[in-house]
């Protein structure tokens, strides 16, 4: 089977449907932000600050099962595998990893394998920042430490 345009612009749609569906999820996670550290500014900042972080690390887990399933429905749309469930496996070991799953794969399945596994990638590194600017600001609200100086943060944490 070779690969064909129809694979390859399926697959580049889906690309771009992930990005869409991680946009619209980290500006969801990033807009309710402010109202967890709101919450984690009243008494017992440490907890309540922990507790922010914890849900936005479980939204974030929540939108990359959400494009795993969406990179299975995709392989699954394409033929590629007999059953939904084996697609969702193949596209969770493919988004979660380089894209190796350790079996010799015809064109169209490899060509879907590296654009999950870059995908994956490139959706996780970008989950990641926003998990390093939450733990910014975890510190700044919670024990009062800008790390950006390395001086203890004033009043005004904004």
């Amino acid at each position: 089977m070779k690969l064909d345009f129809i694979t390859i612009g399926w697959n580049l749609a889906c690309v771009v449907v992930t990005v869409v569906i991680h946009s619209c999820g980290t500006l969801m996670i990033v807009s309710e932000r402010s109202r967890l550290f709101n919450f984690a500014t009243h008494g017992r900042k440490l907890l309540r600050g922990q507790f922010a972080i914890t849900i936005i690390v479980i939204e974030l887990l929540t939108l990359h099962l959400a494009e795993i399933a969406f990179w299975g429905l995709c392989v699954r749309a394409l033929g590629l595998f007999d059953s939904f469930e084996n697609s969702i496996f193949f596209a969770g070991v493919s988004y979660t990893s380089l894209g190796f799953n350790g079996t010799i794969l015809r064109p169209t399945e490899g060509f879907s394998e590296v654009l999950i596994s870059m995908m994956g990638l490139l959706m996780f590194g970008w989950s990641v920042g926003i998990l390093v600017t939450t733990v910014i600001r975890y510190e700044k609200v919670s024990i009062g430490f800008d790390p950006a100086n390395d001086t203890p943060a004033g009043p005004d944490l904004d």
